[in-house]
């Protein structure tokens, strides 16, 4: 596979969303069993909460430098709990929030890009 359709795999990864493959469908069953784990542990421990979300935001922030990493992301962690944590540093009225939206906003370029909304080169 060239460097164009990987990226162009990449993509359409991103912009495909949830579920739609068996793969993809497992892929969903991770993220809810992980979403529920986080969520459990964060009634357990306040503090674990306030770490939870600035680690999506950070690794967020970082996966939007790189395709597949973004591609990662979205099947590891997920858009809803990157959305949850920007939504839990804008209560805290932390920096972060900014770090979040602008991670988010790169996230719909990128399924933008695949869904062949945007120019061509």
């Amino acid at each position: 596979m060239t460097d164009d359709e990987q990226v162009r795999a990449a993509l359409a990864a991103l912009a495909g969303g949830e579920g739609e493959t068996a793969a993809e469908s497992d892929a969903g069953d991770r993220r809810s069993l992980v979403r529920a784990t986080s969520e459990r542990e964060a009634g357990a421990n306040d503090g674990d909460e306030s770490e939870d979300y600035r680690a999506v935001i950070e690794r967020a922030a970082t996966a939007t430098k790189d395709v597949e990493a973004a591609a990662q992301f979205v099947e590891d962690v997920g858009l809803a709990a990157l959305e949850s944590a920007v939504e839990r540093a804008e209560r805290e009225v932390s920096e972060l929030a900014t770090e979040g939206r602008a991670a988010l906003a790169a996230f719909e370029r990128f399924r933008s890009v695949a869904d062949g909304r945007s120019e061509e080169r």
